[in-house]
């Protein structure tokens, strides 16, 4: 008789930069998908896509590291901290740090502010290259998301423990 078994594979070490692409990509989609129901003036779609990018940087960094739905707690931290919109990005670290126990609070805050700074320049940059067209701030919404989803992906594959 042959013993099936099942296992499952997650790396140990986690490349930044993979992670980084992969938290972006994930946060820029969903800002996408956010940006478009607010376009299409879906008040429901676009309240739940802000909430969802909170999860974005934390399926980025488990798809980087092999197990795409291990972190249960930190996703559910991430996209609580992104209810109250304004604060969100300040907010997500301590819930994302508290409920997940290979990150840390003080460090992923740093990380946070690092994206956020990162993701403004980037904002204000894409501003100035694109003048009086209003078409801008949807496209810079994305960025923004995106660069700061990157950011914390990156920062979550540096400094996990």
């Amino acid at each position: 008789m042959i013993p099936l078994t099942a296992a499952t594979a997650s790396r140990s070490n986690t490349n930044v930069w993979t992670s980084a692409l992969f938290a972006g990509g994930i946060s820029a989609v969903i800002a996408w998908i956010m940006v478009m129901l607010f376009k299409a003036e879906i008040p429901v779609g676009y309240i739940l896509g802000l909430v969802l990018i909170g999860a974005g940087p934390i399926l980025g960094y488990n798809l980087a590291k092999g197990s795409l739905l291990s972190s249960w707690g930190a996703m559910i931290g991430g996209i609580v901290s992104f209810i109250l919109p304004g604060v969100g990005m300040l907010l997500w670290p301590v819930l994302v740090g508290a409920l997940d126990k290979t990150q840390s609070i003080g460090k992923l805050f740093l990380g946070s502010l690092l994206g956020i700074v990162l993701a403004f320049v980037v904002f204000f940059i894409l501003a100035n290259t694109m003048g009086q067209n209003p078409t801008w701030i949807t496209t810079g919404v994305v960025f923004l998301f995106a660069v700061w989803g990157g950011t914390m992906g990156a920062a979550m594959a540096a400094w996990a423990k």
